[in-house]
């Protein structure tokens, strides 16, 4: 399915930036939120109740990584 494609992992780089732990994780730069957008678009398109589900925990909860200041 488009969208749901396994992807690298971020570089070495990245990871040492803030990340998610939350227990659905959420976009952390555009290519991840373009990435969950498509899922949600591809759930949509498929009736597919879980995956727009998912796709929405994404894209709506609340992260407290977005608000860490990164040193």
């Amino acid at each position: 399915m488009p969208g749901t494609e396994a992807v690298p992992p971020n570089s070495a780089e990245e990871t040492g930036k803030r990340r998610c732990a939350c227990v659905i994780a959420h976009p952390q730069d555009e290519a991840e939120r373009a990435r969950a957008q498509a899922a949600l678009d591809n759930g949509l398109a498929t009736n597919d109740a879980h995956g727009v589900l998912v796709a929405c925990m994404q894209l709506l909860q609340p992260c407290p990584a977005r608000y860490e200041v990164v040193a």
